[in-house]
């Protein structure tokens, strides 16, 4: 049955499409930007429910912890960055990057993500005896860390190459490596916002080295308001389209998650460019994007909700629009930076922020579900039990 009989033209027969199971071409899926919000919207929760049990929507307990802001690359849309002799640089210590993971441990984490900036006086033996040490400690820790944009500046402080850094990286504990540093994966729109970073190319062939290898990749995302068109958006996704299908022919698995999100640009050296929208259109280009990722990424199985930096309120209608999972609840250092630059109140870790994704999750109209770091569900959430307690399914 067709979604809404009453719109002709392009958009419309896209839309259809996308939800009878066809794969969607470059001109349809720049089509859905015209589709009116709430069909979009409804479509993508109907191609969602299809795919992923229509009750639950999940949720984990894991958290990024960002080991250094030092960073040679500069991009002008970080606010995290700083140069080495910088006011508010930091390098963590192996200890103290083992704790914090000792501490994300106590309140019920199973993974932790490590990234940070591309600091040139990190020897590549850091990045092992840093692995080694968790696995030690926290076996049972899974931990995904870096990004391209980190494995090609080791590419240029070792001369060694993706496969041969990350397959010594895999040896000494390394999990996965996430599609992070893809923003728009278009050079143009790159060479715009920051000239110095990581090349289409480079990104694509780091990636595939990374799933060649079999190492998890947790989610690969878009970041929108650079300025860039709607086609440079297609662009993008499609190039992940085609990235997921060879590494599931090849490999068996590809990007476990997707998910899109707008950049904050108020407090950085693209302000004066690319000026911010009100609030409410962002918003609403939000929670467009996440339905055309859910209809144009078919072969991407899991699309995440960012709450963080949109609020839950905001989360809770991306559940409704393709979305089926809130991003992880433990301390996000790089984007906190940013939500205290904005000059907003920095939501603290453990029970509270659990409680706070369940009402999210249920409010929206789905059951809770605790999953670990390849969708497995842990536990659901039942009333009247703590939020977060690990039943037995």
């Amino acid at each position: 049955m067709a979604i809404c009989s009453a719109y002709e033209g392009g958009s419309i027969g896209a839309l259809d499409r996308a939800v009878a199971g066809h794969r969607l071409n470059s001109e349809e899926i720049l089509h859905l930007y015209e589709v009116p919000q709430d069909e979009l919207a409804a479509a993508a929760n109907e191609v969602r429910m299809s795919r992923i049990d229509p009750k639950i929507a999940t949720y984990s307990i894991g958290g990024n912890i960002d080991y250094t802001n030092v960073c040679s690359v500069a991009c002008r849309f970080c606010a995290f960055y700083r140069a080495k002799h910088q006011d508010g640089a930091f390098t963590l210590t192996i200890d103290e990057i083992a704790r914090q993971v000792g501490q994300l441990k106590s309140l019920g984490g199973g993974d932790v993500l490590l990234q940070g900036g591309i600091n040139p006086d990190l020897p590549f033996e850091w990045y092992r005896d840093l692995l080694r040490c968790l696995k030690a400690l926290y076996p049972e820790m899974h931990v995904d860390a870096f990004s391209p944009e980190e494995i090609l500046g080791l590419e240029r402080l070792t001369g060694r190459d993706a496969l041969d850094i990350l397959g010594d990286l895999k040896e000494a504990g390394l999990d996965g490596m996430p599609g992070a540093a893809a923003e728009i994966l278009v050079d143009e729109v790159r060479g715009r916002i920051a000239p110095t970073r990581i090349g289409t190319r480079d990104w694509f062939r780091i990636i595939d080295a990374a799933m060649k290898l079999h190492l998890h990749n947790p989610w690969v995302g878009m970041v929108i308001n650079f300025g860039e068109t709607l086609d440079q958006r297609v662009a993008h996704l499609t190039a992940l389209r085609a990235q997921q299908d060879r590494a599931m022919s090849r490999y068996g698995s590809g990007f476990t998650a997707y998910k899109v999100w707008p950049a904050r640009l108020e407090h950085t050296r693209l302000s004066a460019v690319s000026p911010q929208a009100r609030e409410e259109a962002i918003v609403e280009e939000y929670l467009r994007d996440v339905a055309v990722g859910r209809l144009a990424l078919d072969n991407i199985e899991n699309h995440r909700a960012v709450w963080r930096t949109m609020g839950f309120t905001v989360a809770g209608r991306a559940l409704q629009a393709g979305a089926n999972d809130l991003c992880g609840t433990g301390s996000i250092n790089a984007i906190d930076a940013c939500i205290k630059a904005a000059g907003k109140q920095v939501p603290d870790s453990g029970t509270t922020i659990v409680s706070d994704v369940v009402k999210c999750i249920e409010d929206a109209g789905f059951n809770a579900a605790l999953r670990d770091p390849y969708y497995n569900i842990i536990a659901h959430h039942e009333s009247g039990n703590e939020y977060g307690a690990r039943a037995t399914t």
